[in-house]
């Protein structure tokens, strides 16, 4: 008996781990920290759920009549790494599974139906922030949430058996084997989480890696023809404006679009040198909370030309050790961004708090917001959502926080609006 419920419980505990090995071997290129692709979500959702019924048929068996399964931790991982479209696979996958493996629907039916609805809410839930927190917390929160759905599942058999009036049948047979059940579903979560952890982060590294390999081409590219390609454009601009006094007033206006378009020339050159070589060179100890107040204070002019209502929530005594004017060029590039993301009237919130270590810059916007697809590419040369824009200021934005140890992440809905997070160490000079 104890051999065969050891292997019953090493066999469910493989088969939740098997969705995430195959998952990695064929969805590789398409995993990211949110899995932000709808088809990736829904084939998440069907390698989880397959794990959920294959838990269903090979069954823990605890003694004559009793079955355990780990059904709900797929759906666990499937909804917070995948969002609502995985979890709702899994979900409609187990429910009817439950259906076919069991005598059609009755009580049993409708209280599994009753754990998925709440497990699946409480995972959606959690998962805005399960997203932002680092792995010890993401490892934490899958064990309280394992932790609370075995309470949950056996609530739910102890109503059953209640119902039937064999209570003190389940206790008598199954109750030694409670703690053993525990046990097992915060250990399956726990390596399922650290296993997904450890996939995530290798592909993290892999895309660090690939995106420094073209910035180094790009740096040294910049470095090596802006100077040059700078000084005859200077010249030739010289030459026009002395040329303008000459001309008849047609062929100024010729010449003064010349230098609208040198100077937006300059502009872009300017960009690609402070992305190959950001002058960082006046770090200090900056209370974060002031510059942000004051580039919100500069920025609600041109936000109230644009019909936009610019706000601030920010936690105070905030320090971070950056180059205080390339922070403000950051502030001010996104928080322009944001506004101009508003084609009509809407609004742009600026929010600065603590969290752990680090400061956490939120700006978010009421915009068009952005396709998944827009999202990988932002930050990439001369890509941009804008009509005119380059996309080089972004790109510079990315370089100058990453000079600053810090990070820039977006996050978007289309027809909603995007999230700006930046997030800094502190100061530990303060």
């Amino acid at each position: 008996m104890g051999a065969r419920l050891a292997q019953d419980l090493l066999l469910n505990f493989l088969l939740i781990l098997t969705p995430i090995f195959f998952y990695q071997a064929f969805m590789l290129d398409r995993l990211t920290d949110r899995t932000t692709s709808h088809r990736t979500q829904w084939v998440l959702g069907l390698f989880f759920g397959l794990a959920s019924v294959l838990c269903m048929i090979y069954p823990i068996q605890a003694g004559e009549g009793f079955l355990w399964d780990l059904r709900w931790i797929p759906l666990l991982m499937a909804t917070l790494y995948g969002g609502w479209r995985s979890g709702l696979v899994v979900a409609g996958i187990v429910l009817l599974c439950r259906l076919w493996v069991g005598v059609g629907v009755g009580l049993s039916f409708w209280l599994s139906v009753g754990v998925a609805v709440i497990v699946l809410g409480v995972s959606l839930w959690l998962r805005r922030w399960y997203l932002f927190v680092g792995r010890r917390y993401r490892m934490l929160v899958g064990m309280m949430l394992a932790l609370a759905t075995y309470l949950l599942t056996l609530t739910s058999i102890i109503y059953y058996f209640s119902h039937k009036g064999q209570l003190a049948y389940l206790i008598g047979h199954g109750g030694a084997f409670f703690v053993v059940y525990a046990l097992l579903y915060v250990l399956a979560m726990t390596c399922s989480v650290l296993l997904f952890e450890n996939i995530l982060e290798n592909v993290r590294i892999r895309e660090e890696v690939r995106k420094s390999e073209k910035l180094g081409i790009i740096s040294e590219l910049a470095a090596s023809i802006a100077h040059e390609v700078r000084n005859p454009l200077t010249v030739v601009r010289g030459f026009i404006q002395l040329a303008v006094t000459t001309l008849d007033e047609t062929n100024r206006k010729y010449m003064r679009t010349a230098i609208t378009e040198l100077d937006r020339a300059e502009f872009i050159i300017s960009d690609y040198l402070n992305f190959a070589k950001p002058e960082l060179n006046h770090f200090e100890v900056v209370n974060a909370s002031d510059e942000v107040r004051n580039v919100v204070t500069i920025m609600c002019s041109y936000a109230n030309m644009q019909s936009v209502q610019l706000e601030g929530a920010v936690e105070d005594s905030l320090y971070i050790w950056v180059d205080r004017v390339k922070f403000k060029q950051v502030l001010m590039n996104l928080i322009k961004n944001a506004i101009e993301a508003i084609y009509n009237s809407g609004r742009v919130e600026v929010t600065v708090k603590r969290r752990a270590e680090d400061v956490i810059i939120q700006i978010t916007d009421t915009g068009e917001g952005m396709t998944p697809e827009q999202l990988e590419r932002l930050g990439q040369p001369f890509y941009s959502t804008k009509e005119k824009g380059t996309g080089l200021g972004l790109m510079v934005t990315f370089r100058i926080l990453e000079a600053m140890n810090g990070s820039l992440h977006f996050a978007s809905t289309v027809g909603k609006g995007t999230e700006a997070r930046i997030v800094i160490p502190l100061s530990n000079l303060s």
